[in-house]
């Protein structure tokens, strides 16, 4: 691994030029980066997945992230961490070599007001690896989100193939139908977002009943309340899929966003002591 470049500089052979590169988001709390380990573990299997050399310890990636923290006297905001596909000869196959990790601080504000969703114009195809790693290329959740608000809503939702729900633009997507949460399976050609697999834990844990499937139209239509999750907004409830309104507030979702705000308290006391 070679340390990350300030300025990011990168030699004109840098695979990342081609597409090649993974990312992840950290959010930043009381200068101590949250759930450091989780997001590592999803860099090594992506890039294991990929083909890529990865060399970086959970030690370094831990040292890197406190460091720049610390460089930016970061108090509560994000870190980009990206880990490129190294230096490599001129062909699409060939293999990258001293692969880079490029860290970048950021502030960002909390959103509150519940988000109305649009189909996107597209469907994906849930066979596409590549909905299921964090990759640098976001041109298409770019270009989804772009035509959504220019609809008038806030963010897009996808749909694969089979007219199953898979994602937002860079958010997992929960419905709650009757008691039970539900949401695309990965199977689906979704991201194993982190935030997703926290709630997914917390639920086995509060003993409420969830499930991983295919969401229809039909069962969009059923569903009492939908929320949005992702590492630095975590619970965002969903106003609206399309024409189809949903309700701004729900205890199930209430008690699941303390629980997560308790977890991330637990965290920071654990980092500080």
């Amino acid at each position: 691994m070679q340390p990350e470049q300030e300025g990011f500089k990168l030699a004109p052979n840098e695979r990342l030029f081609l597409g090649e590169g993974l990312f992840e988001t950290i959010k930043v709390l009381k200068s101590k980066p949250c759930f450091a380990e989780l997001h590592w573990q999803r860099l090594r299997n992506s890039a294991q997945a990929l083909g890529f050399s990865f060399t970086l310890s959970l030690e370094a990636w831990r040292h890197s992230l406190l460091a720049k923290i610390q460089q930016e006297r970061l108090l509560d905001g994000g870190i980009k961490a990206i880990w490129t596909g190294g230096e490599a000869s001129r062909g699409l196959i060939s293999e990258g070599q001293n692969s880079q990790l490029l860290l970048h601080a950021f502030s960002f504000q909390t959103l509150f007001k519940p988000v109305r969703l649009k189909t996107a114009s597209w469907l994906r195809d849930a066979n596409n690896p590549l909905y299921q790693l964090k990759t640098i290329n976001y041109l298409e959740a770019i270009l989804a989100r772009r035509q959504a608000m220019q609809e008038g809503a806030d963010d897009a939702l996808f749909f694969n193939t089979q007219h199953c729900v898979t994602e937002a633009s860079c958010a997992n997507i929960f419905f709650l139908q009757e008691g039970r949460l539900l949401t695309p399976a990965q199977t689906e050609g979704v991201l194993p977002g982190i935030t997703r697999s926290r709630i997914l834990n917390h639920c086995r844990h509060l003993n409420l009943a969830y499930a991983e499937v295919s969401i229809t139209r039909e069962l969009i239509k059923q569903s009492e309340a939908v929320f949005l999750t992702n590492a630095l907004q975590g619970i965002h409830y969903v106003a609206a899929i399309d024409q189809h309104e949903f309700l701004p507030n729900h205890p199930t979702v209430s008690r699941l966003i303390a629980v997560l705000k308790e977890e991330e308290q637990t965290m920071l006391h654990n980092q500080l002591n």
